[in-house]
């Protein structure tokens, strides 16, 4: 089968590899649509700490499919099943799993980073994943191109929730990329009476303006100046500048998420920890997703709380995965779905 496979130095290239075989407990899914990732572009050019010096490793973890096998003691998944698959699972023993909190598992895996994903024509999902409901059987007549990017919502989904975001609320989100457009559809969902986002690009921000939201292009105009005092701020880009302004730019008891990673060459950030002291802010951060943000994100989507259907900007063959990489690291692109077949 066809398959998009990292290795050092960094690089992907779609190479012929074995077809997987299903196990006891095991599913084997036929990919029909995989979502591109932040991730997988970093992993594409820096490589990865899970991903050690000498490995291979098949990428993407944003995977919807149809079951082509389930192996033996495997129930309710059935071959022909349309399904969504949660790629991060844990141990199911340590204090972190029993709290369903298994992004959190130090012995942790996550498909397509610690194990083979979903950028193949096939997909194995182990034992444990299985077992821990890592796969979500879908409708039959769901678009599966469509709700491809579902991982990612769960992970907005998981910085949201603390955020208690209402329909008085002024929401500032920094960065208009796809993570930044999810929390901003999350807090109109959520009746949030006005909605700002902040981006060095303008191009992305005319995105953001025709969902009728209003803009601040960083560098030519001063965050501070357009929005005083709001209520919740989301830091959806890689920012040590966004950090900081977040604390100034919320507030009284303002909340604010660190979504968005930093550089590894950005270890601290010098903060104004008296504006947390004396407005009472809330300052999370959040990372990754589990289960019940997949579950609770793949409702928004089926139910259709939500339509993000405009996200998916582009739809490529596997062939052409360093296409959709490029897109990415260009700004091209929102959400690029590779279809393997």
């Amino acid at each position: 089968m066809k398959a998009a496979v990292f290795s050092y130095p960094p690089k992907v290239q779609v190479v012929e590899v074995p077809r997987p075989r299903v196990g006891e407990g095991e599913v084997l899914i036929r990919v029909k649509a995989v979502a591109l990732c932040g991730t997988d572009l970093r992993i594409a050019r820096r490589g990865h700490a899970d991903i050690p010096e000498g490995e291979k490793r098949i990428l993407g973890h944003e995977v919807v499919g149809v079951i082509e096998e389930a192996g033996k003691g495997v129930e309710g998944l059935t071959p022909g099943m349309k399904v969504a698959v949660a790629p991060n699972y844990g141990c199911g023993k340590c204090y972190y799993c029993i709290q369903g909190l298994t992004h959190h598992c130090p012995e942790g895996k996550a498909l397509g980073i610690t194990e083979n994903g979903g950028f193949a024509e096939f997909m194995v999902v182990p034992q444990k994943a299985v077992f821990q409901g890592n796969i979500f059987p879908l409708p039959e007549e769901t678009d599966l191109v469509s709700i491809a990017f579902v991982e990612a919502l769960a992970c907005v989904v998981h910085g949201f929730l603390p955020l208690r975001v209402n329909f008085r609320d002024r929401v500032l989100i920094y960065g208009a990329g796809p993570i930044g457009l999810m929390f901003l559809e999350l807090a109109r969902l959520r009746g949030a009476k006005e909605l700002w986002m902040a981006d060095l690009s303008e191009d992305r921000l005319k995105i953001a303006q025709e969902r009728g939201v209003k803009t601040i292009v960083v560098g030519k105009e001063k965050v501070k100046e357009k929005i005083k005092e709001a209520d919740v701020v989301v830091v959806a880009a890689p920012s040590p500048d966004a950090q900081k302004e977040a604390l100034e730019v919320a507030g009284v008891y303002g909340r604010i998420n660190f979504f968005g990673g930093l550089p590894p060459q950005i270890k601290e950030v010098a903060l104004p920890s008296n504006l947390i002291h004396y407005k009472e802010l809330t300052v999370t951060g959040t990372t990754k997703s589990n289960n019940f943000h997949f579950r609770s994100a793949l409702d928004l989507l089926l139910q259709k709380q939500l339509d993000l259907s405009y996200l998916v900007s582009h739809v490529l063959p596997l062939e052409r995965i360093e296409e959709g990489l490029s897109l990415m690291e260009k700004q091209q692109s929102l959400k690029v779905v590779i279809v393997p077949e």
